[in-house]
């Protein structure tokens, strides 16, 4: 291969790795005072607990719309403290004995307190963040929407 070749496919190839490197992608942004920030994809996902007063499994489903977060169902066992009491529809019964409210709620951000009481986990992909083991019990946790680049997540920018 000739050198203008040679140099023709180098440039080619830091151009590529340029553009991956610095071209903005939306992503889920999780930031905490004292922490480093991390990234998960713009993808939807469900944010489990533990109820403090129920003593059972919660668990919201979130879908990632334009710049916001859309609340679409919350599910719970049992109706207690703190349940929602508007729901779109009839609240239904799952298979697995769940209560399933219709929400349809938009967020610009999420704000939530971390608890390894609560076991504060979010579940994206088939895939387990389990927040309580990356934060510190009672840290506050802000989630919203970003567009970062590549460079800046693996520099927690």
């Amino acid at each position: 291969m000739n050198n203008r070749i040679k140099a023709i496919l180098t440039g080619s190839i830091l151009m590529v790795l340029l553009f991956l490197f610095f071209f903005p992608e939306r992503t889920i942004k999780l930031e905490a005072e004292g922490y480093e920030a991390r990234y998960l994809p713009d993808e939807t996902f469900e944010l489990h607990w533990i109820h403090s007063i129920e003593n059972s499994e919660w668990y919201e489903v979130y879908e990632v719309n334009e710049d916001a977060f859309l609340l679409t169902n919350t599910y719970f066992e049992t109706f207690g403290a703190g349940v929602p009491h508007d729901s779109e529809g009839a609240p239904e019964l799952t298979e697995e004995g769940l209560v399933k409210f219709t929400v349809n709620d938009t967020y610009d951000a999420l704000y939530l307190n971390v608890s390894k009481n609560v076991e504060t986990t979010i579940i994206q992909n088939q895939k387990e963040y389990p927040l309580y083991e990356f934060y510190e019990t009672n840290t506050a946790l802000e989630m919203k929407i970003v567009n970062t680049t590549l460079i800046q997540r693996i520099t927690g920018g």
